[in-house]
């Protein structure tokens, strides 16, 4: 994914209005959000899927910190994060 992908994606789930959540997990790629963790996963716009088409299907959400956790839908494992 390039910068300019990135600051596309950043900007448009800032447009969703997303309420921010704080969890209490270790939030790194490659970490596997646990279902007994309260996190609503909501799906990628497809604006972003536009931009990144094997993003089709992931989910997301926005930490209280700010930074956005794409999610991959079957394994519920962290792929990206960006600050």
């Amino acid at each position: 994914m390039t910068t300019e992908q990135k600051t596309e994606i950043t900007q448009i789930i800032r447009e969703e209005k997303v309420e921010p959540i704080d969890v209490d997990i270790d939030v790194s790629v490659g970490v596997v959000v646990p279902e007994t963790v309260k996190v609503k996963l909501r799906p990628l716009p497809a604006r972003i899927v536009k931009i990144v088409p094997r993003y089709e299907g992931f989910l997301f959400f926005v930490l209280a910190d700010g930074r956005i956790v794409i999610v991959e839908p079957s394994t519920l494992k962290i792929v990206v994060i960006l600050a």
